[in-house]
């Protein structure tokens, strides 16, 4: 198989703070230039994205491109379909577009990453235009389809109508890097008002398909069992969260949910050590890192049976129905409640993760990309 002579990747999407997809992205190219050093890599973004990018340790080894039009908030979409089609075709052979939007022509061999398709499944109420707009433009006419599971793989058949042989599953991992060291127990407690009880932790975007509704619902009977267990939601304010934080006071429980503001690496690993349990309540997920952080961490995980998460956590994990506040509940009395159960998920939990290598990503990417090509070629 013939790998790509360059390859841009279209990180157009790009900030700071965007949680798997900038994972995705930072994970993923030291381990593409570490196993394909003959291949020249550009990274198509946006200025704000590129100065993120610099600080990278891998950044001197890609040129980042970036555009003053390319990426402009408000015109974002626009950019990405047309103007990076233009600078793509002259600069590289493949183009891999990582975050399910790529542009609607170029010259260059075209790989598109679908993570998920939520926008359909369980698509979020102020998003619904930006979802119209997807179904016009996802996927586009790409030579090759990277999905991150079985799971995603059978939705962008059904859902989205690609032919499985068009399509590649390249399950990910959890992030890498070393960690910080975690800010300690009291300060965080303190600054965080979480109080001396149980810490039942959940890292994700606050929005609908996350189920955080029926999360906090759940929590309700924790509280009834445990008084003084806080179940803890870092992340950036949406207007969900407002719901929530209602939701919480309406059930009686306001002192035992916590909604920090995005938290800082420190933070995040305090947050981490504290916990007594992870949970991952989401009824739709392409993959799901998060699970995977909590394992590397030796935090036991309660997560829901839905979509790619059985693929991610295996036997490692306890689950639970999302669509039945009750069985949420017992799930996490039962963690809480049974040592003996929490420790054989740390310890299934711990094997699980080491299963997953961002190494395994990147030689799958490859064979995408030398599939992708053959499949150009043999385009009459």
């Amino acid at each position: 198989m013939t790998l790509p002579r360059s390859v841009g990747i279209n990180a157009v999407f790009l900030e700071p703070r965007m949680g798997g997809l900038d994972t995705y992205v930072r994970a993923l190219l030291p381990e593409l230039l570490a196993l394909a050093p003959g291949v020249s890599f550009s990274v198509f973004c946006s200025p704000t994205g590129r100065e993120y990018l610099q600080g990278e340790p891998w950044a001197s080894g890609v040129e980042l491109v970036a555009h003053p039009l390319l990426g402009r908030r408000g015109t974002k979409a626009v950019s990405e379909l047309t103007l990076l089609g233009a600078l793509a075709g002259r600069r590289v052979q493949l183009l891999h577009s990582v975050a399910m939007t790529a542009p609607l022509a170029t010259r260059a061999v075209s790989v598109v990453t679908l993570a998920d398709v939520t926008w359909i499944v369980a698509p979020d109420h102020d998003e619904r235009w930006t979802a119209r707009l997807w179904r016009v433009v996802v996927p586009p006419a790409a030579d090759r389809v990277i999905v991150l599971s079985q799971a995603g793989a059978e939705h962008v058949r059904s859902h989205l109508r690609v032919p499985g042989e068009r399509i590649d599953v390249v399950p990910l991992a959890a992030g890498r890097g070393e960690r910080v060291a975690p800010t300690p127990a009291r300060e965080l407690r303190e600054r965080l008002g979480l109080g001396e009880g149980p810490v039942v932790l959940t890292v994700s975007a606050k929005k609908l398909h996350k189920n955080l509704e029926r999360l906090v619902r759940a929590f309700a009977a924790v509280a009834a069992r445990h008084p003084h267990a806080v179940l803890v939601m870092p992340g950036n304010p949406t207007g969900h969260e407002r719901q929530l934080r209602a939701l919480a006071a309406e059930l009686g429980i306001a002192a035992n949910v916590a909604f920090p503001p995005y938290v800082d690496a420190a933070d995040l690993e305090g947050l981490y050590a504290l916990a007594r349990c992870f949970v991952f309540a989401s009824v739709n997920e392409g993959f799901g890192i998060p699970v995977l952080e909590a394992m590397r961490r030796g935090v036991p995980v309660a997560c829901a049976r839905a979509s790619a998460l059985p693929e991610v956590a295996g036997e490692a994990a306890l689950y639970f129905d999302p669509y039945s506040v009750e069985d949420l509940g017992r799930a996490l009395v039962e963690l809480l409640g049974d040592p003996a159960l929490a420790g054989r998920l740390v310890e299934l939990g711990r094997e699980r993760e080491r299963l997953f290598t961002w190494q395994a990503a990147a030689r799958a990417t490859l064979d995408s990309y030398a599939r992708a090509i053959e499949t150009r070629r043999a385009r009459p």
